[in-house]
This record gives structure tokens, C-alpha cells and sequence, in this order.
């Protein structure tokens, strides 16, 4: 886990409501999420969406539920929720019900075929390369600010690397190869471990940032302790909301948007590589899409370089 902040289970927010089994089996799936370090707002949002669900199932069991109620309870939320919600509502769902089939719990996903409402497709919101520049270059030894190697780092290497936020706090200092300039993203989405490769800037920036905790890291490394990448202001691991104020405070000091947001670094690590000509499968790859359908978003984005790359086609003119 990467915050404190509690997570709300349908047995403890109101065990008089829900089925003894159904709050048992929801509590367990949300464990085995926090096991494969999913973000505190992903474990927020799926603890809150399959307790209404089972809120509305009363007695009933989650085992027995078919299409016809996971439809009622989808319907239910139109009026109070956005389709997008009630899409997220929906995939927490299918997430659910694919787990019990792992389980052995059950042998099909009544969730499955239950449609999903449409919803508009947003541009990811990237930074230009000078506004990338700008934000990392704004990161300096100033008074006042006793984290700025660490912010420098995580910066960097969100951008180098193309992380998700909760990628990166999840990172452990042993997932570190500096001497081969690359990183081991564990059981990211979709649970599948991923090498990504680190540009040296960032590899520059975190040798910085990890100097002044040497020794502390030996004596760690001798008891076999697990040493988090990157630290809170009391030590702990940094939790994902920490990553976003540190942002939005270099975002401030750069004069930039302030409506970027961490997982804009990601977007504009797969944006910039496009630009200049990586391979589409490629990004993929390091970017951890589960299907290439995902990846070729960005390719929608750079018209500009797409059409520029067609001139090579015999009759482009």
C-alpha cells in the first residue's frame, strides 16, 4: 500500500446490510489487490462500487447473481453517475467476477456481457518537450526545499521511464539497475512485471538522490529490509497523492499548466518516442499495454509526424 488512508469495505461500513459471505469474499478480492499493489484510488474506487453492488443484492449472493441483477444495479446508477463511473463501476465488476472464476468460485462472469455505456474518448493531456524541460529544470537546490533531489528524481524518471504514479512509488530501490540504466516495473497493470529502460538524466538524477542515504541502505541491505525508492517526509514510503502536490508545487514554480498531472509525464513519454520515430510495438512494451489498441491512442495524437512520415509512400504526392 503507498497511502494511509483507510479502505472501506462493505462489512465494516455497514455489516447489517450485506451478506455475511458476500462482505467475506468482497474483503479477500480487495486483499489480493492490495497484494499486487494496486493504487490506494484504484482499491477506493472498487471497495466503493462493489459495496453498493452488494448493498443492492441485500441477502442474495454474489455467487448467484446473474446478468439480469448486475443489469438492475447498472441502471440503478444512471441519474447519479457519469457513463464514464458507470463504466469504471461496470470493469470493477468484471474484475470481481474474473477473480471468483480464479477462485474456482464460480465457472462464468455474469458481468461479462453486460454493456458498458459509451463514453466520449479524452485526449490525454501531454507536456510539449521545452515544457518538460522547463518543469524539470525548475526542480534546483532552493532554501527551503529539502526534497528537491528526491522530487528531481521522481520526476525524471516518471518522464524517462513512463510510469504510472503508482508504478513508481511501488518501486523498490533493489528494482534499480543503474549500471544498465533500466528498471523493474513489478506487477504493474495487469500483473505483469516489465523492464523499462532509463535515459540518463534520470539515472544521473536518482544516483543524486540516493548519495546522502548510502549508509543506511547498507545497514538495510545486511538485515535484508526492503529499502522504498522514493521516501515521504517521514520516512515512509511515498504514497501517490504526495507525488501530485510535489507536482503541482514544480508545476507553479515552472509558470506551467496546472492541470497536468502526473500521469501526463506518462503521456508525454509515449508521445515524444512516437514523434521521433520509436516502433508503436515498442512503446507498448515499455509503456505495459495489455493490447496494442491501447498504445495506438498516441498514434491519433501525432497527425502532424504521421503525415510527415507518409511522404515516403510512392504516391503521397
Amino acid at each position: 500500500m503507498t497511502d494511509s488512508t483507510p479502505i472501506a469495505t462493505p462489512s465494516s461500513a455497514d455489516p447489517s446490510g450485506v451478506n455475511p459471505q458476500n462482505a467475506a469474499l468482497l474483503a479477500k478480492f480487495l486483499g489480493s489487490l492490495g497484494a499486487s499493489q494496486r493504487s490506494p484510488h484504484t482499491l477506493r474506487a472498487y471497495a466503493g462500487d462493489l459495496g453498493q453492488f452488494a448493498l443492492s443484492l441485500g441477502s442474495a449472493s454474489f455467487l448467484t447473481a446473474g446478468q439480469a441483477q448486475i443489469r438492475s444495479f447498472v441502471f440503478s446508477l444512471r441519474g447519479s453517475r457519469a457513463n464514464a463511473a458507470i463504466g469504471r463501476a461496470l470493469s470493477a465488476l468484471n474484475s470481481f467476477y474474473a477473480w471468483l472464476i480464479a477462485e474456482g468460485q464460480l465457472e462464468h462472469n455474469p458481468a461479462q456481457s453486460v454493456q458498458r455505456p459509451k463514453t466520449p474518448k479524452k485526449k490525454p493531456l501531454f507536456l510539449t518537450p521545452r515544457e518538460v524541460l522547463e518543469l524539470l529544470e525548475s526542480v534546483q537546490d532552493q532554501e527551503g526545499e529539502p526534497h528537491w533531489l528526491r522530487d528531481q528524481a521522481a520526476l525524471e524518471l516518471l518522464y524517462s521511464a513512463g510510469l504510472r504514479v503508482g508504478e513508481l512509488v511501488a518501486l523498490d530501490i533493489s528494482d534499480l539497475d543503474l549500471t544498465q540504466g533500466r528498471v523493474l516495473v513489478r506487477q504493474g497493470k495487469g500483473a505483469k512485471d516489465r523492464l523499462v529502460p532509463v535515459g540518463l538524466p534520470a539515472i544521473e538524477a536518482l544516483k543524486k538522490y540516493l548519495a546522502p542515504r548510502a549508509l543506511d541502505l547498507k545497514a538495510r541491505a545486511n538485515k535484508k529490509a526492503i529499502s522504498p525508492l522514493f521516501l515521504g517526509s517521514r520516512g515512509q514510503r511515498l504514497g501517490d497523492r504526495e507525488v501530485r502536490r510535489l507536482l503541482d508545487r514544480r508545476l507553479a514554480l515552472a509558470g506551467l499548466d496546472n492541470r497536468y498531472h502526473p500521469h501526463s509525464l506518462r503521456h508525454s513519454f509515449a508521445t515524444h518516442l512516437l514523434s521521433n520515430g520509436a516502433d508503436l510495438r515498442a512503446i507498448q512494451e515499455m509503456l505495459g499495454h495489455q493490447s496494442l489498441e491501447a498504445t495506438q491512442l498516441y498514434a491519433h495524437l501525432d497527425l502532424g509526424a504521421l503525415k510527415q512520415a507518409y511522404q515516403a509512400h510512392p504516391r503521397a504526392n
